[in-house]
């Protein structure tokens, strides 16, 4: 079976570098994004930096967060994987997202980072700018993600960044999740550079590249 070579294959790098985890590190898209995404979280939702900061403007009905206590396989996944890509090598971690990618069912054109979680720091900033750069050169694969962390500096991220907070530096445009009654309210044809999130990342890729520069409104979950 395909499938379970594939796997066999992922695990012999993965029990190299993480030897007591079986489960999944990263995931290949979800209930709303497309197979073709590799997701790699940073951080759980439980410990994630800008709800720790106080920041994160949707922490009270954060999905990722919800997820973690709904799912206990989900959360002790993303507990288990924080401290060693917190701290592992870029060496180790690309090696393990290439076993990821070079064995996905479908081929991997995106890369998500942080569907739970959010960068910790300016380091990661940068060591993850210098991974992005390399799926990009030689898979020609993107890499985006979503954050609100205004105290850092992405002007020179190489990956494509939704600020969840205004005047986030470097982000290429804001994504502001507002009230379910808010949302209904916006009408249909918005001014120019304004966007209405559809929810479905299976047929919008507007937050995946840099394209849009304006504003995207979206529903709370």
């Amino acid at each position: 079976n395909n499938y379970y070579k594939m796997k066999k294959n992922i695990l012999r790098v993965q029990n190299l570098l993480l030897p007591n985890y079986t489960g999944s590190v990263f995931a290949y898209g979800n209930s709303k994004l497309p197979k073709n995404t590799l997701i790699v979280n940073l951080s759980s939702a439980q410990n994630c930096p800008s709800k720790a900061l106080g920041i994160c403007k949707v922490a009270d009905v954060c999905y990722a967060l919800k997820a973690e206590r709904i799912y206990s396989n989900y959360k002790n996944k993303n507990l288990t994987v924080e401290p060693w890509i917190q701290s592992a090598p870029t060496a180790d971690i690309k090696q393990l997202m290439t076993a990821y990618i070079d064995n996905a069912s479908e081929k991997i054109e995106y890369i998500r980072l942080n569907e739970a979680g959010d960068f910790k720091d300016q380091e990661q900033v940068q060591q993850w700018s210098e991974i992005a750069e390399y799926y990009e050169q030689n898979n020609g694969i993107h890499t985006y993600t979503y954050t609100a962390r205004a105290d850092l500096d992405f002007s020179e991220a190489t990956f494509t960044v939704n600020g969840s907070l205004p005047n986030i530096k470097g982000a290429v445009r804001e994504y502001r999740c507002i009230p379910q009654q808010d949302f209904d309210a916006l009408p249909t044809k918005l001014p120019q550079g304004e966007y209405k999130c559809p929810g479905d990342c299976k047929k919008c890729h507007v937050c995946f590249n840099d394209k849009f520069k304006g504003l995207i409104y979206c529903r709370k979950h």
